[in-house]
């Protein structure tokens, strides 16, 4: 599975590693290497009618009210997110 929230769609960004100041002379500018920073993703069970469903969150989402309603009941889960996985089945 990729490395993106299923609630809020945030996925690796890439950027440039910056390991000291990078301003001044030419002889003293900081090498930038290529870097991908990647959201900090939690995997976290939900209980609704149809049964367990496990997620994979942004710790940013998880603190959301948005997100505490969906945990606590208040509102259901989306339907494409309540559906279960059947890649395990052979066909």
């Amino acid at each position: 599975m990729s490395r993106v929230c299923q609630i809020s769609g945030a996925g690796p960004m890439k950027g440039h590693r910056r390991r000291h100041p990078h301003s001044g002379a030419w002889k003293l500018r900081a090498p930038k290497k290529k870097h991908t920073f990647l959201p900090n993703l939690q995997t976290v069970s939900i209980n609704t009618p149809e049964g367990k469903v496990r997620l994979k969150v942004t710790t940013s989402v998880m603190s959301s009210a948005a997100f505490q309603d969906y945990v606590s009941g208040v509102k259901p889960l989306p339907k494409e997110l309540t559906k279960k996985s059947r890649q395990h089945i052979k066909k």
